[in-house]
């Protein structure tokens, strides 16, 4: 079964880019967004952590972490970007558990601090 959906507001350059990738791939863009979508789900169905989905789908945060800040999302919400990693740990204890990610964080240090976890007691 399927049904018509309308998108509105979406990015124009966003848009373009998926329409030439479906072509590129040989489908539809109806199929490239289920496949998203379907990704998505999956994606945020898997995570245990509220503040590791909000990190990775949030625009504000993936904007923030692609322009080099740190971002610091905690008890499931967004909750702002800095340009100083200390100024990011300061805020982030006045909530209960946070997590903080900059892109610039080591590769190796991908897991338990890449995507840094932080509980406040």
């Amino acid at each position: 079964m399927t049904t018509k959906v309308l998108i509105k507001n979406m990015d124009e350059s966003i848009y373009r880019m998926l329409k030439a990738k479906a072509a590129m791939l040989g489908i539809s863009v109806s199929d490239a967004i289920q496949q998203a979508i379907s990704l998505w789900l999956n994606v945020t169905d898997s995570i245990s952590d509220q503040n590791y989905a909000i990190l990775k789908t949030n625009q504000e945060a993936v904007k923030a972490f692609n322009e080099g800040n740190y971002v610091l999302v905690c008890d499931g919400r967004y909750v702002g970007s800095f340009d100083d990693e200390k100024k990011a740990l300061e805020k982030a204890k006045e909530y209960e558990k946070c997590m903080i990610s900059n892109k610039n964080y080591p590769r190796q240090d991908i897991g338990e601090w890449g995507w840094s976890s932080i509980a406040l007691e």
